[in-house]
This record gives C-alpha cells, structure tokens and sequence, in this order.
C-alpha cells in the first residue's frame, strides 16, 4: 500500500512539474523521424521522478519534502547552464556551489548523509541509462542502419557509449 502512495505521489509531481511549464515541451511530432518510435510516448521526467524515487526508496512524506527542493534544483542548475552557456569553468564553478548548497537541503529531508549524496550522482545515472536507451532505439531504426554502415566513425562513437565505464 505505501508503495502505491509513493506511486501515485511520483506521478502526481510530475504532472504538477509539468504543469508548471512556462514554455510547451516539444511533442513527438517534433521529434526527428529516426527517434520516433513505435508504442506510447513517456514523458522523460516522469521517468525520472520514478527512477529517483525508486532509487532513494523514498517514503510518501519524504518524497512530499524531497521533490519540490530537487525541482528547485534543477531550475538552478538550469538557469547557471543557461546564464554560463560560452564559459564551461564559470558554469561547473556556479553548479558545484549549487550542488554544496542543496546538499545540505537534501541531507535534512533523508536523514542521511549517503542518500543525499545519492541524489547527487543519480542525475548522471538516470541520464546515462536514457542514451543508452536512446542509442538502442537508434541501432533498431533500418534508416540509422544504413547510416552507420556509411560512417564507421559514427558506428565507433556508438559502440563507445554503449560499454559499460569503469
């Protein structure tokens, strides 16, 4: 039963995040032909809210505290990317101080030093097991295939992102 809160919770927040929007997210009509695929279309963020929430094993009141402080967050670090678009050094400058500030955030919602700092490396995760996704759907795309056959160097790239890092 609390796994169904949790649930329904997660999905809740995502609508309300998604809802809060100020610009429309592009629909998959604007998605390039070679992403498009078969089946029904998930909201990525969604995927996420579920993903993280999985992956801190968050109950119903910490996941009530957690996800507006990590959508504030995320708005952060959005907005020093965008302020910092041309300066690589003066954005991870402005989104490690960022990460150092909501650390302390985080820490006090999980109760834990090690799920705070969990929340932190998840965002990589998450995004790493989305273009993996990505490049897999790609490989199955007859058009992509015959890109690749024409571009080794593509072909080699792809291969790369798909072994696992140490």
């Amino acid at each position: 039963m609390k796994k169904i809160l949790v649930w329904m919770l997660a999905g809740m927040v995502a609508v309300t995040a998604s809802a809060q929007d100020k610009q429309p997210a592009p629909g998959p009509q604007h998605a390039p032909k070679h992403l498009q695929g078969p089946g029904p279309r998930v909201n990525a963020e969604a995927l996420k809210v579920a993903f993280v929430t999985r992956q801190l094993n968050l109950s119903v009141e910490e996941a009530q505290k957690f996800w507006p402080v990590h959508n504030s967050y995320m708005e952060e670090l959005k907005k020093a990317r965008v302020e910092n678009k041309d300066n690589e050094l003066a954005f991870e400058e402005k989104a490690l101080a960022i990460r150092k500030k909501y650390n302390g955030d985080f820490k006090k919602i999980l109760n834990s030093d090690e799920r705070a700092n969990q929340v932190l490396k998840l965002e990589k995760d998450f995004n790493n097991m989305m273009r993996k996704e990505l490049v897999e759907r790609m490989k199955k795309n007859p058009n992509f295939q015959k890109r690749m056959e024409k571009n080794p160097a593509l072909k080699k790239r792809l291969e790369e992102q798909r072994a696992p890092k140490n």
